[in-house]
């Protein structure tokens, strides 16, 4: 027997803003504590709207794989920016967008990629050495978003960007997404066409990106035919049943969109990574005696990663404390039932991979760095979907294979050079913006002798 909607419990919030202020403020800490307060299905009043929080795994495998046709996606402040991309559209349109980008993301393809994966972060780690001969202390977060762009430029566009190139489309890309994901819960917003500061510095940021992806797309199409990569399906692929070929347009929203989940979200995991490593020596040091063995020095290949399972576990565990996609939302087509409540169609759901991974009933001391947790016979038996950084379903994360390959044969290539120290000083904690990343800053020193 189910409750109605009425009956879900949630906090109980100010007059207009409802609990918006809380959840803009903190969202991250104030969602976690909903979840032990009040359970797993959670009322949200944000000013005129009300949003359910689901955190339970049952709730997730129901949104994300048993009824998933009847949560659909809705981002009104990403839609300039991704357009109708895979990450924001729905139905007929994304199922061909999808079938269309999947051969790109075959395992073997992928392995494909490995090389470039190597030469990029040689070309990062060389600036590295003479980082460990002065004794200069940097932000690794700017080095691995370099570096993750320049490996998805040329792994998914075969074109490269300069470094100054890269490191501005980088940081526009970041402004703007940032902007964006500021703008999903902000409760009073200026029309985009205002000429505030922040709407001024969204254009500018947004005509750099456009100019950048139409140029990748013009120059491929002056070359078509000579490289076997995404961009090349986009710009060659036709509709099985209309014959036509997607619009500039078209081509635009989806590398929009990887360039998005393509290097973002792996930057940011690494620079988590680094992070906690420097805190956890024991780990560091397992990870070193693995790496040894194996490698003995060597750049790591697609062949060596099943022989680095606790490189796999730090990864793992790093994704399970500040997964990239903290929360996202879905609006229900038509009535569905979460947990013992009867949602109407229309609703909002937010699930929250960051709550869900800190679960207590499938997480003991969530908070706590642990890899062993990925060990096979600790996570046997765990609830399939307690664990979701890329999600689960049928819109599991295209990527998902590549990012994890670029982890495993970076962080590798890292360690077995140098020692990774952070910087007194400049304390981090997780930036919930369009991703969850480490912030403000993340300033490290290395030294020889991995």
């Amino acid at each position: 027997m189910t409750a109605p909607v009425s009956a879900i419990p949630g906090p109980r919030g100010l007059p207009v803003v409802g609990v918006g202020n809380r959840l803009l403020s903190d969202p991250l800490e104030f969602m976690v504590r909903l979840q032990r307060h009040y359970g797993d299905l959670v009322k949200l009043s944000l000013g005129k709207h009300t949003m359910y929080l689901a955190t339970h795994p049952d709730m997730l495998k129901r949104i994300t794989q048993e009824n998933w046709k009847n949560y659909i996606k809705r981002y009104p402040t990403m839609d300039e920016i991704l357009g109708q991309g895979l990450v924001t559209s729905n139905g007929e349109h994304w199922l061909r967008q999808r079938r269309l980008m999947q051969p790109a993301f075959h395992h073997q393809r992928i392995a494909r990629m490995a090389d470039v994966m190597v030469e990029e972060a040689e070309r990062m780690l060389a600036r590295w050495a003479g980082y460990a001969r002065s004794g200069r202390p940097f932000e690794v977060q700017e080095e691995m978003m370099l570096l993750t762009q320049q490996i998805i430029v040329r792994t998914m566009f075969s074109s490269s960007l300069s470094d100054t190139e890269a490191h501005a489309v980088g940081k526009a890309f970041n402004d703007t997404l940032n902007w964006a994901a500021g703008q999903q819960f902000r409760l009073l917003q200026p029309p985009r066409n205002w000429p505030t500061p922040g709407n001024l510095a969204y254009r500018r940021n947004l005509d750099l990106l456009e100019r950048t992806v139409y140029r990748l797309i013009d120059e491929r199409r002056q070359r078509q035919g000579e490289h076997d990569d995404l961009l090349e399906m986009l710009v060659t692929a036709r509709d099985a049943e209309s014959g036509e070929q997607m619009s500039p347009q078209q081509i635009r929203d989806e590398v929009m969109t990887i360039f998005l989940a393509g290097h973002e979200t792996t930057a940011g995991t690494l620079s988590w990574i680094l992070h906690l490593l420097a805190h956890h020596g024991d780990a560091e040091r397992k990870l070193r005696a693995e790496y040894a063995s194996v490698l003995g020095g060597r750049n790591p290949t697609p062949a060596d990663l099943p022989k680095l399972p606790y490189s796999r576990m730090v990864i793992d565990e790093t994704l399970r404390l500040y997964p990239p996609t903290w929360i996202l939302t879905r609006v229900l087509v038509g009535p569905d039932t979460l947990g013992e409540y009867e949602l109407p169609a229309g609703a909002t759901v937010a699930i929250s991979p960051y709550v869900t991974h800190r679960h207590p009933a499938f997480w003991p001391n969530p908070e706590s760095f642990d890899p062993e947790r990925f060990r096979p016979e600790e996570a046997e038996g765990r609830h399939k979907f307690a664990y979701v950084p890329f999600l689960a379903g049928p819109r599991q994360c295209i990527g998902n294979n590549f990012a994890l390959m670029e982890m495993q044969i970076v962080l590798p290539m890292i360690l077995q050079r140098f020692h990774v120290s952070a910087v007194p000083g400049y304390p981090v904690r997780p930036m919930p913006k369009a991703t969850l990343r480490p912030g403000p800053q993340v300033w490290v020193e290395v030294r020889g002798g991995g």
